[in-house]
C-alpha cells in the first residue's frame, strides 16, 4: 500500500504552476474618482493591488501599496475610501494616502459612505470574549449578540444596537441615515443558506425587520436615499436549496414588493442603475453569464450586447458602464465602453482554449458541460473529470476557468466538467432532478459525459481520473465506489455518510431537501445515496484532502474512508491541512493541495510525459 511522502516531488516547471500567486488577477472593486478615472482592486499577491484607469488613456497604472484591500468607496472628486490594514484610508488618485480610522476588533461586516460631513462607517463587531480554550463547554450553545455600531467624525464610534451573532452583508445607504444587513435563520453552516433581512434606522433608533420566510437569501443593497431595496432571496420554504434565488425591489416601509426576475434564473451579481430607476443583474443562463438592466417593475430595460459583467458595474456620467467581463474566448479585461483594458497578469494561459459539450443520459435528459484543454494536445492523453460542489451551484464556461487547472493541464490531461442534473443555470426543475437521487442518476449523467466524449473521437479508455471539493468531494468517492471507470481519485473535504454528517455539524436542511426529514429508523432512502456501505468495493488510488476546520462536511467523513480503504490494502492518503474550514484559504496550503493532486495524478494515472 503507498503510504503519502512528508515531500512531494514534481519536475520543476509542473511544480512552478502550483504556486497561487501565477492565479489570474480580478477585478474586487471599481469606484469611478471624477469625470474621468477610476481606482481599481485586483485580487493577487503582494502590495500592488490598487490601480489607476485613466478612462482616455485605457491604461491601468499600479497606485498605492496596501497588503490587503478589504473594501473601496466613492469619496469625493478626488479620491476614494479604502479598507486595507485594520483601518480605513482616504487614497487619492497618484496613490497618496492617509489614515482616517483603525478599525475596532471584532469586525464581522463593515459599509462605509462619504458625505458633506465628512465619512461614516458602520459596522457589525464581535465583542465576545473568546472562550477558554481548557474550560468546558456546553451545548447547546445560547446564541450570542453582536453590536451595530456607527462611526462619524463628528462623533466618533456610537453602539446603535444588539443583534444575533452570524449577521453580515451589511450596507448603507449613502446619505448614512438607513442600513441593512443580513440575519441567518442557523448560527451553524446551513447548505440551505436561510436568512431575513433587518434594516435599521438611525432617526428612530430602531431596528426594523424587513421580510419574512425570505428563506435562501444572498446580498442586499439600500438605495441611496434608503427608501427603498434590492435583495436576492427565493422566498422558498420547502425548497431552499434546489429553487432559484430572484431579486426582489421593496421599499423601506414594505408597502411595495416587487419580484424583478420571476422565477428559474441563476442571479449572481446585482446593483442600482445609474439614476436608481433601473437595475442591472449578472445571470448564468446555462454555462453562459448574461448581464442585462432592467426596470423596477422587472421590464427588460436592454443589455450590454455580447459583454457581460463579472464584476461590478459602475456607471459613468454618460451613462455607460465599466466592469470586468470575460467569455469563453477571452481572458478577464475591463470595458470602459469604448475599450478593453486588459488585467496586468504574472503569467500567461494563452494556450489554454474552453469548449462546451453537450449530451443526453441514460434516461433522456439532456446534460451540458465544458473541456479545458491546452493548445496542441492530441486525442490520446489522459481525462479528468472535474465535479463541482454544491450541488446547487453553476458552472461556467469562462476561459479563466482553465488557468486554476494549469499545472494538471500543462502536464498533459484533460479536464472534463460536467453541469449533472442539481447543477444550477438551467432552471428550478433541473436543480432538483437529483432530489432523492444522489449518487445515482447525476452520476449516470458524469459516465454518459464520458460515453460521448469517447464517441467524439477522445481516446481515454482506461485513462480516467476524477477529483472535486465537497459535493465534488461526494462525488468523486461515489464514482470509486459504485464504478470501474475510474483508475484514480482525489476527494476534497467531501463526505460518504449524510446522517452522520447532519447530526455532526446541526445542518439538518441538505437531508431534508435531498433525501427526506430525519427519521428514525434510518430509512432506505435516507441511504439510498450514501458511499460508507459500498467503501469496501473502492480498489482504486484514493488521495483525500480535508481541513481540520471544516463545519460542514466534517473531517471526520474522510478519516473513516482512509482508514477503511487502509485496512483493505488500497493506495490510499490523507492530507490534513490545521486551522482550515470547508476549503483551503492559506497560500501555502492551497500550493500544497495543487502539488499532491498533481503528484497522485502523474503516479497512477501517468499522462506518459
Amino acid at each position: 500500500m503507498d503510504v503519502l511522502a512528508s515531500e512531494v516531488k514534481l519536475p520543476a516547471h509542473l511544480d512552478r504552476l502550483t504556486d497561487p500567486r501565477l492565479d489570474l488577477r480580478r477585478v474586487e472593486g471599481i469606484t469611478r474618482v471624477g469625470e474621468a478615472s477610476l481606482l481599481v482592486v485586483l485580487s493577487g499577491p503582494g502590495q500592488d493591488g490598487l490601480f489607476r484607469l485613466d478612462l482616455d488613456e485605457g491604461v491601468l497604472r499600479a497606485v498605492g501599496k496596501f497588503d490587503e484591500v478589504g473594501g473601496i468607496w466613492p469619496c469625493d472628486f478626488y479620491g476614494v475610501l479604502l479598507r486595507a490594514e485594520e483601518a480605513i484610508w482616504r487614497v487619492a488618485l497618484d496613490g497618496s494616502k492617509g489614515k482616517l480610522l483603525d478599525l475596532p476588533d471584532g469586525v464581522v461586516s463593515l459599509d462605509a459612505v462619504w458625505g458633506q460631513d465628512g465619512f461614516m462607517v458602520c459596522a457589525l463587531v464581535d465583542r465576545n470574549e473568546t472562550p477558554d480554550a481548557e474550560a468546558p463547554w456546553f451545548y447547546p450553545v445560547p446564541r450570542k449578540s453582536i453590536t451595530l455600531c456607527c462611526y462619524t467624525s463628528t462623533r466618533g464610534w456610537q453602539d446603535l444596537a444588539q443583534v444575533p451573532e452570524g449577521c453580515s452583508r451589511l450596507h448603507l445607504s449613502r446619505e448614512g441615515r438607513r442600513m441593512v444587513w443580513m440575519e441567518p435563520v442557523n448560527i451553524v453552516p446551513e447548505e440551505a443558506g436561510r436568512g431575513e433581512f433587518f434594516g435599521f434606522d438611525r432617526t428612530t433608533g430602531k431596528v426594523r425587520q424587513l421580510t419574512v420566510d425570505a428563506g435562501q437569501v444572498g446580498r442586499v443593497r439600500i438605495a441611496s436615499d434608503g427608501a427603498s431595496l434590492l435583495y436576492l432571496a427565493n422566498h422558498q420554504l420547502e425548497r431552499p436549496i434546489t429553487t432559484h434565488m430572484d431579486l426582489w425591489w421593496m421599499t423601506w416601509d414594505g408597502s411595495e414588493l416587487v419580484n424583478l426576475t420571476g422565477g428559474d434564473r441563476c442571479i449572481r451579481d446585482f446593483g442600482w442603475g445609474p439614476d436608481e430607476n433601473t437595475v442591472w443583474i449578472s445571470a448564468v443562463e446555462g454555462l453562459t453569464l448574461k448581464t442585462e438592466v432592467l426596470a423596477l417593475d422587472g421590464t427588460p430595460e436592454g443589455s450590454f450586447g455580447e459583454l457581460d459583467a463579472s464584476s461590478n458595474l459602475v456607471w459613468l456620467a454618460n451613462g455607460q458602464a465599466v466592469f470586468e467581463t470575460e467569455s469563453i474566448d477571452d481572458f478577464p479585461a475591463i470595458w470602459t465602453g469604448s475599450r478593453r483594458v486588459p488585467l496586468p497578469q504574472s503569467a500567461g494561459y494563452e494556450d489554454f482554449h474552453v469548449r462546451e459539450v453537450a449530451w443526453q443520459a441514460t434516461d433522456g435528459v439532456s446534460i451540458e458541460g465544458v473541456l479545458y484543454e491546452a493548445e496542441g494536445i492530441g486525442t490520446e492523453i489522459p481525462l479528468l473529470v472535474l465535479a463541482h460542489g454544491g450541488p446547487a451551484s453553476p458552472v461556467r464556461n469562462f476561459r479563466s476557468e482553465a488557468s486554476r487547472h494549469r499545472h494538471l493541464l500543462r502536464a498533459g490531461y484533460r479536464i472534463f466538467c460536467p453541469a449533472f442534473r442539481g447543477s444550477l443555470g438551467f432552471g428550478d426543475a433541473f436543480a432538483q432532478a437529483n432530489i432523492g437521487c444522489q449518487g445515482h442518476e447525476d452520476l449516470d449523467d458524469i459516465l454518459t459525459g464520458l460515453d460521448y466524449l469517447m464517441e467524439t473521437g477522445l481516446d481515454f479508455e482506461h485513462r480516467v481520473g476524477i477529483f472535486g471539493g465537497s459535493y465534488g468531494g461526494y462525488m468523486t468517492l461515489r464514482a470509486l465506489a459504485m464504478t470501474d471507470r475510474f483508475q484514480a481519485g482525489v476527494s476534497l473535504f467531501g463526505f460518504i455518510d449524510n446522517r452522520r454528517m447532519t447530526l455532526e455539524t446541526g445542518d439538518f436542511t441538505y437531508e431534508t431537501e435531498y433525501l427526506g426529514p430525519l427519521s428514525w429508523p434510518i430509512t432506505e432512502a435516507a441511504r439510498n445515496s450514501d458511499v460508507f456501505p459500498h467503501l469496501g468495493k473502492i480498489r482504486t488510488p484514493l488521495l483525500l484532502l480535508h481541513g481540520d476546520q471544516d463545519p460542514i462536511c466534517p473531517l471526520s467523513e474522510s478519516m473513516v474512508t482512509c482508514r477503511a480503504l487502509e485496512d483493505q490494502d488500497v493506495p490510499v492518503g490523507l492530507v490534513v491541512y490545521p486551522g482550515e474550514g470547508h476549503g483551503f484559504r492559506a497560500p501555502a496550503h492551497r500550493q500544497d493541495c495543487a502539488r499532491r493532486m498533481l503528484a497522485w495524478f502523474l503516479t497512477h494515472l501517468p499522462p506518459g510525459l
